[in-house]
Formats: structure tokens, C-alpha cells, sequence
């Protein structure tokens, strides 16, 4: 400021009366009887004095704006040091809401609050029945604890869920940490033996929350309570109805030492009502879809039994239908069969063949013919078309004949080729024995 103060009155540091100094008066009367001493030398100061102006006004110019951003600067990083707490807060209440608003996250927070209150307001030194036989982390850690499986970590809407489902009774505690006397349904109730052996007996679900967050207060107006600390009980009605069947509110020693026990026992037979008409439901739903698979089973067989009737039908059909052609087709070859040579030389060849029914023919073939004429002999003659009055002047359309046997020489053992020469096979030229062996 003594800079910017410097800079408004030409360089030279301003006057400043000083309490009881001399009036201005004085001065001006000295400086008048001294204006004459000093006229002679004044023209030369002058010029000097405005060469100094001009380069104080040049400097200060200068310096101008480096002053204005050293407390820019300055009041920038006071402004920044003060919100810095701020920010802190608001990040911590972030942080820690963020937090509780897992359901986990607020079981955990207050299993860890009711466990230290507990061990705080414990006197070890005083014993009475009222000390608790177990401690609180012993029965409700949910890493470690003994009651921990039947804790649901989740809201209020799962463990309706879960009551429902499982059909078991449900335990509701909503903590209030406001109270003077908060922590005596957890010393006195919760932390009991009596207590834990019923959770066990009954197979309880327990479910913690407190009033001061949304879960709890939900909880509270759903079940309309009216004082804290509060313990409920709930239980199915219906099949998918759940009432408050017993509630523990306020003082503690307003309630009987079998309250509690009371409840779940009046409360036990109706449960197991409820999961007896689950069973008999289940039961039937079973019996149902067993007698729903038996009937697709069958339903599956039957459809099958018939596909394969069906299969077997068409092909007793095509089988008849081969055999329409087959009879059509030997018919004609009847046709064309050339008859029996008469002479005995020549191009005659006489033939012996066995059967496999044991039976012996014997017949002369035209050597120039093919083997095929031998094959088409022996199966009319099996078939008995030889001598039959049936005639059929042209092949059936679409059918390829196979024969259903082989015709073999016994010695060498040689299958004879239907497209061979008569006379160009040996083995029965000019005459031979030929065995009928069937394909199997």
C-alpha cells in the first residue's frame, strides 16, 4: 500500500501531520523569506525535478500491475485455505453416506455400535440375572458369531422376503441410541441365554436397524410403533400375509421374563400349519408333474409305437410293390427266354444244377447265350413261373432286377459271372455242374 501511496504523489513520500507539531503557517513564512534566497537556483532544480517525474511516473506504471496480481495472488490462496475445510466436510459426509446406504454397510455400523455400547455400560464386578450370559459379538458378529446365519443383511423388504419364503418367524429390533435406557434390550434381552437358545429352538430370522436411518424408519411406521427401543415378531398368516404376532416396547421390565417365549410357542402351531399346507402343495405339484412326465412318456411311446407302424406299413407297401414289379419283370424275361436246344453237338451245352432246396435240374443252353440265361432259368423255375399261363410283353418301368442267389462251380469253387459266354467259361462248357448257393 506504501508502494501504491509512493506512486500517487510523484515518488515522494506524502506529508503526515504529527500530533503537536507545527502549523502550516510557519512553514509558508519561512518559505516565504526564504524565496528569495533560492530563486536563483530554482530554474535549475526544475528541470531536474521533472526529469525525475517522468521517470517515477515510468516506474510506477511498471510496477502497477505486478502489485495488483501479488494480491490477486494473495487473496486467491486466502479465499482457497478457507474453503478447504469445507470441502473436507462435504467430502467426509459424502463418503460416510455413501456408505451407510448399503444395508450391509448400516448392519455392519450397527452391529459394531451396539457391540462397543454394550461392553461400555457392562459393570463385570455387579452380577445379577440381569448380566447377559453371552456378549454381543459372540452371538451377532456376522463373521463369527453363533446367531450370525440366521441374521438377513438385507432391507426390510428381504427379510419380509425371506419370512415368507423360508415360512419362519422373524424378529424385528430397531434401536434407538437417543434413549437413556438404549441399551437394555441388548444387555438384558438380547445377549441372554434364554434368548439365543430360543432363536435356535424356533430357527428365528433377526433382522437390526436403528430409527435414525430410512430402513429402519420404514420398518417403523410399517409395524406403528410407538415407543424404543422396539422388538417385533412376525409371522406368517396367510400364504403370502405376514402379521405382527407379539411386540416388546419401551421399558423392558413392564414385560414378563417368558413374553417372548409366550409368543413364538402361540405362534409355533400356525406356523407349522402353514408348512404343512406348503408340504401337502408341494406334494400335490410333484405328484402332478410326475403324472404330467408319465403322461408325456407315454404320449411319447404311443406317438413312436405309431411312427413305427407306420414305417412298417410303407414298407410292407414298397415291399409288395417290388415284389408286383419283380413278378412282372421275371414274366417278361419268361418272354424272351430262348427254348432248349434240341441237338446234343453243336452249340448245345448241358448243364447240371442243384438247388439249394437239395433239388437236381438238368438242361441243354445255347452256348453263344450269356450265364444270364442260366440265372434267369433257375429263378422262374424257383418261383414256378416256368409253366405258368401269365404272360408280360414288356419290362416294368423304373426297376433294376437283382438276383437273389449265385450260381457256383463246386470244383473249382467259381462264382459265375451273369454277362460271361456260355461257351467262353470252361468250367460248365461244353457241359458241367453248377451249384446254387442263396444271398443271405
Amino acid at each position: 500500500m506504501d508502494l501504491l501511496r509512493r506512486a500517487m504523489h510523484g515518488g515522494d513520500p506524502p506529508f503526515t501531520p504529527i500530533p503537536g507539531s507545527f502549523p502550516e503557517e510557519t512553514t509558508t513564512i519561512h518559505d516565504s523569506r526564504m524565496e528569495g534566497n533560492v530563486e536563483d537556483t530554482s530554474s535549475g532544480h526544475s528541470s531536474r525535478r521533472n526529469r525525475w517525474n517522468r521517470k517515477a511516473i515510468l516506474i510506477t506504471l511498471v510496477r502497477i500491475p505486478f502489485v495488483l496480481l501479488y494480491y490477486i495472488m494473495v487473496w486467491t490462496i486466502v479465499i482457497l485455505s478457507l474453503l478447504k475445510p469445507l470441502c473436507n466436510i462435504s467430502g467426509f459426509y459424502k463418503k460416510k453416506n455413501s456408505r451407510l446406504s448399503d444395508p450391509k454397510s448400516q448392519l455392519n455400523n450397527l452391529l459394531e455400535t451396539l457391540d462397543h455400547e454394550s461392553q461400555r455400560t457392562l459393570n463385570p464386578s455387579v452380577q445379577d440375572v440381569n448380566t447377559p450370559t453371552y456378549t454381543f459379538e459372540s452371538l451377532y458378529s456376522l463373521e463369527h458369531g453363533s446367531l450370525a446365519p440366521d441374521i438377513v443383511q438385507g432391507g426390510y423388504a428381504d427379510l419380509l422376503n425371506a419370512c415368507s419364503e423360508q415360512c419362519k418367524f422373524a424378529i424385528i429390533y430397531l434401536h434407538d441410541s437417543l434413549l437413556d435406557n438404549s441399551m437394555q434390550y441388548v444387555n438384558e434381552l438380547l445377549c441372554s441365554e434364554k434368548f439365543a437358545t430360543l432363536i435356535k429352538k424356533y430357527q428365528v430370522l433377526l433382522w437390526f436397524s436403528e430409527v435414525t436411518v430410512s430402513e429402519g424408519l420404514q420398518a417403523a411406521n410399517a409395524l406403528k410403533v410407538r415407543q424404543f427401543p422396539f422388538l417385533g415378531v412376525l409371522c406368517l398368516k396367510a400364504e403370502k400375509k405376514i402379521e405382527v404376532i407379539g411386540r416388546l416396547e419401551g421399558n423392558l421390565d413392564k414385560y414378563g421374563t417368558n413374553a417372548l417365549e409366550n409368543v413364538l410357542t402361540k405362534g409355533h402351531n400356525k406356523l407349522v400349519q402353514i408348512r404343512q399346507q406348503r408340504q401337502n402343495l408341494a406334494l400335490q405339484r410333484l405328484i402332478r408333474e410326475q403324472q404330467d412326465s408319465r403322461y408325456s412318456e407315454s404320449l411319447r411311446r404311443d406317438q413312436e409305437l405309431a411312427r413305427q407302424r407306420n414305417a412298417q406299413r410303407q414298407a410292407a407297401l414298397e415291399q409288395e410293390r417290388q415284389e408286383l414289379l419283380r413278378k412282372q419283370w421275371l414274366l417278361w424275361r419268361k418272354s424272351i427266354l430262348r427254348p432248349e436246344p434240341t441237338s446234343t453237338g453243336g452249340s448245345a451245352c448241358r448243364i447240371a444244377i442243384r438247388t439249394d432246396g437239395g433239388a437236381r435240374i438238368v438242361r441243354k443252353f445255347d452256348s453263344n447265350l450269356t450265364i444270364d440265361e442260366i440265372y434267369a432259368y433257375v429263378e422262374l423255375s424257383m418261383e414256378g413261373l416256368l409253366d405258368s399261363a401269365e404272360v408280360n410283353n414288356s419290362p416294368p418301368l423304373g426297376y433294376e432286377h437283382h438276383y437273389r442267389f449265385l450260381l457256383l462251380t463246386p470244383v473249382p469253387r467259381k462264382e459265375l459271372d451273369p454277362g460271361t459266354t456260355i461257351g467262353d467259361e470252361p468250367a460248365i462248357y461244353p457241359s458241367g455242374n453248377i451249384v446254387m448257393e442263396p444271398l443271405t
